[in-house]
């Protein structure tokens, strides 16, 4: 509607033209120029920092991997760093901040075996950990490591909130960037919840009420 390009910034690895995992195939052949072509870049401070003083729009979560490869139970749980860098990063340049909340990409997988079940595993522990000992780690317990499970696809539901604006806050000012932090988060737990409420009243929120529907009419279910 507004013609904007977001800049996403990902997991370096998942930029690099050979797997981190290797022999290992992920992530999938592809990802990597799948990323580029949508302008995706490495997630670290310069590279926000340049597309902000470009005038650009990013595109960050900052739960990083940690958050994409959930163990078993965490689903949309939020894992951010006690830091609010990010929220000081975009004080310096007086950036807007809109949070947004996502449902259904947690139980697009179903998880058989997590990420920490496979560290700890005597048959695939050492692997892993010697693949990813020099990867970049930018919340606790953030790992490149997939779990293992099956892709059970989804309806997904998104909802953004209120613009945040960092006019009015310094980036020194440590207090008022932690208060800015904790109330983007806030945003996006309260959009998780209100997410589920709605998902709740769709008739069409399993596939096979959808694939049933869409069969029949020959178009996409509504969305109610």
């Amino acid at each position: 509607e507004t013609g904007t390009l977001l800049r996403p910034l990902v997991f370096p690895p998942l930029l690099n033209d050979s797997s981190p995992l290797s022999p290992l195939p992920y992530p999938l052949p592809g990802t990597s120029q799948t990323f580029k072509r949508f302008g995706a870049v490495p997630v670290n401070a310069r590279n926000m920092f340049e597309a902000l003083a470009r005038g650009e729009a990013v595109l960050l979560f900052p739960g990083g991997a940690r958050e994409v490869f959930k163990r078993k139970g965490e689903a949309y749980r939020l894992f951010w760093s006690a830091e609010s860098d990010f929220v000081r990063l975009a004080a310096r340049l007086n950036a807007s901040i809109l949070p947004f909340a996502g449902l259904g990409g947690d139980e697009s997988f179903t998880i058989a075996v997590d990420s920490q079940e496979l560290l700890d595993a005597p048959a695939s522990g050492p692997f892993f950990k010697d693949r990813i000992s020099a990867l970049p780690s930018f919340v606790q317990d953030d790992v490149f490591v997939p779990p293992v499970g099956l892709i059970t696809p989804q309806r997904h539901y998104f909802l953004f909130g209120a613009p945040l604006s960092t006019i009015h806050i310094s980036k020194t000012d440590r207090e008022e960037c932690d208060r800015l932090y904790s109330q983007v988060r806030t945003q996006v737990e309260e959009g998780i919840t209100r997410l589920k409420k709605v998902r709740s009243a769709d008739p069409y929120s399993r596939l096979p009420e959808r694939r049933a529907y869409e069969a029949f009419y020959g178009m996409q279910a509504p969305f109610k």
